[in-house]
């Protein structure tokens, strides 16, 4: 495993980013810019798999790199596998909450969670990872492309701890309502660490979800994507697309019919929530070392 000078100076304080989203979710152009923009700030780590190496602290000639010799999509299921076989592998969810736990990094920060599919066959391995892992998530909540309610259910059947930030509403990734009521929320970074401190103290084994909906100003209604998803289940049958093709295919197709919005909101949501989980680590990292 090889850590980066910063991650490893920094290391009580860092946030870490799965690199799935730069490899696999966004243009190449949009993906090295706001890598650059969140690799400069100071307890950032972008972590992946570079020929069979963990690399926490992912320098901009090494994301280059994954772009230019690809990337398999790895939760923490293929990580031996890709590890083993010497292969560069883009993190998830999953695997970045896995891999944070082996570094002693407490705070990890994505754009959605992976979740229960709309065909109730496929359970996202990012859940089984926030119910078995204690960190802190920071999210706008699961994408939309998911089977919304019955994920929000099994959240609090694997006794994940899910808390609104300056939300009572759950939210869904590209809209800040999904017409789901949260019965916790909180309005500051030191609320979300004393309620981690509290999950510590009770040995807790789950992760505590923070979900922060994405900025009015970049919100796609929720009854708008419904429409453009109910077109592309449609195209998925048609075309039999299954397995981990899916998300991709119905993210290229979002972009498309929103005419590039789902990509603005994209960028937007997830550099909101890396900035608010770079406040929460910071604030937990004064408190141990108080």
């Amino acid at each position: 495993m090889k850590l980066s000078e910063k991650a490893d100076k920094a290391k009580s304080s860092l946030v870490a980013v799965e690199t799935t989203v730069f490899i696999h979710g966004l243009p190449k152009e949009e993906s090295v810019s706001l890598f650059d923009k969140l690799n400069n700030m100071e307890n950032v780590a972008v972590i992946g798999v570079l020929n069979g190496e963990i690399v926490v602290g992912m320098e901009k000639e090494e994301i280059l790199k994954m772009m230019e010799e690809g990337a398999v999509k790895v939760g923490t299921r293929e990580l031996p596998y890709v590890i083993s076989k010497g292969m560069n592998g883009a993190t998830t969810v999953s695997s970045t909450l896995r891999i944070a736990e082996l570094v002693g990094i407490k705070v990890v920060a994505t754009g959605g969670i992976g979740g229960v599919h709309r065909n109730n066959k496929d359970i996202s391995q990012d859940l089984i990872e926030l119910s078995r892992n204690r960190k802190i998530l920071v999210s706008s909540g699961v994408k939309s492309i998911l089977d919304v309610e019955a994920t929000f259910e099994l959240l609090e059947t694997l006794e994940i701890v899910a808390v609104g930030y300056k939300t009572d509403e759950f939210p869904i990734f590209y809209s800040r309502k999904s017409g789901m009521r949260l019965n916790m929320t909180v309005e500051a970074p030191s609320e979300i660490v004393d309620i981690f401190e509290e999950m510590s103290e009770m040995r807790m084994g789950s992760s505590l979800l923070v979900l922060n909906p994405i900025d009015e100003e970049y919100e796609i209604p929720k009854e708008e994507v419904e429409r453009i998803l109910e077109k592309i289940e449609k195209e998925l049958l048609e075309k039999r697309i299954r397995g981990k093709e899916v998300t991709p295919y119905m993210l290229k197709r979002l972009f498309q019919e929103s005419k590039g919005r789902t990509l603005e909101a994209n960028l937007k949501l997830l550099s909101d929530n890396v900035l608010l989980a770079s406040e929460i680590a910071k604030e937990l990292s004064k408190r141990n070392h108080s």
